[in-house]
């Protein structure tokens, strides 16, 4: 299925209704053939009549003697367990997919008509969506650096600030800061992968690095330190320069990692204005694949992401682990 929508409006007339919204799911996922998400058996399941809300939606049984369990596309997905209309979720996957620097759930709550509570969840439901489950190992020249995610301390209120050492000038000594910190690796005319990490020191680096980037590859960094490490295993060049500045030495700098940067913390500041560090990592996630599929036309976009949405499902108290179990009123019997 072809189609290249140039506004909302047009997405949206076209997934008009729930069952053209199963079709197309089907489409890309089953590619005409359902296949049970209980016993992942191909064998052609019996037709069953849709109950609930939504009567003419595409819904089945395994027809598996061992199984015999009633699904839908839905079933096993990020979608699974959800009262929102499938197109809604469907005008998400579109707006988060498109949009250059992510969109926050109160903007997307207004756009498809939901709480914002539930624009936050689907929101985090789509970035686990877009979270890569195979990624490849990056090989070539490989541009690594850090950066860190936070507010400035001097906007703190000073109950919150954090006693640090004096700020270093230079890239040869790492700014002690309370910030949260994000490694990223950027395969040069490839794909780029950011983690967030819970400092700056070698072993905490190097590893990420050697488990994401194939060996004997060429490696280029700023100065600090630790990186000094990897020339045990990769051809690894150290840039110096100083903080704010951008130094070349023909093909040898971080350029295109720092234009990364730029990208994700104005998505952050423009867009979601606060992000917490327990959920920062999805963030980046998220960042990561709209990066890595920027060069594709947006109904290419779309389709590769919404393929994703299989075998992810993600609830509200995976989200929030910290949170106390909301307060049941108890009822008591009054005395006879």
């Amino acid at each position: 299925m072809n189609f290249n929508f140039k506004t909302i409006s047009e997405f949206n007339d076209y997934f008009k209704d729930e069952k053209t919204c199963y079709e197309y799911l089907e489409s890309q996922v089953w590619q005409g053939v359902p296949v049970c998400p209980h016993c992942a058996t191909a064998k052609k399941p019996y037709k069953v009549k849709a109950r609930g809300k939504f009567q003419d939606i595409p819904s089945y049984r395994c027809s598996e003697r061992a199984c015999g369990l009633p699904f839908t596309v839905r079933t096993d997905s990020i979608f699974e367990g959800s009262k929102v209309e499938l197109r809604k979720w469907l005008q998400a996957a579109y707006e988060i997919t498109i949009s250059k620097k992510g969109i926050s759930s109160y903007e997307l709550a207004t756009r498809i008509g939901v709480s914002q509570k539930t624009g936050w969840f689907i929101n985090h439901r789509l970035r686990a969506m877009l979270t890569e489950t195979n990624p490849e190992i990056l090989s070539g020249t490989i541009e690594v650096d850090e950066t860190f995610v936070g507010g400035l301390e001097k906007n703190k209120h000073v109950s919150k600030k954090v006693k640090r050492s004096p700020i270093s000038r230079t890239l040869d000594e790492k700014i002690v800061t309370p910030k949260t910190v994000v490694l990223g690796l950027l395969q040069r005319d490839g794909k780029v992968r950011s983690f967030v990490v819970p400092n700056t020191q070698g072993v905490t680096l190097n590893p990420v690095m050697r488990a994401n980037v194939e060996t004997n590859s060429r490696i280029i960094s700023d100065g600090w330190v630790p990186y000094k490490e990897l020339q045990n295993d990769y051809s690894h060049v150290s840039v110096k320069g100083v903080i704010g500045s951008y130094i070349t030495y023909g093909d040898q700098h971080t350029n295109n990692i720092e234009g990364y940067w730029s990208i994700l913390k104005r998505g952050i500041i423009g867009t979601f204005h606060y992000v917490s560090p327990q959920h920062l990592q999805r963030y980046c996630n998220e960042f990561d694949h709209r990066y890595n599929n920027r060069l594709q036309p947006i109904d290419a976009r779309f389709a590769e992401s919404v393929k994703q949405f299989a075998g992810v499902r993600l609830k509200y108290r995976e989200l929030t682990p910290n949170q106390p179990e909301p307060h049941r009123k108890l009822r008591y019997n009054k005395a006879k």
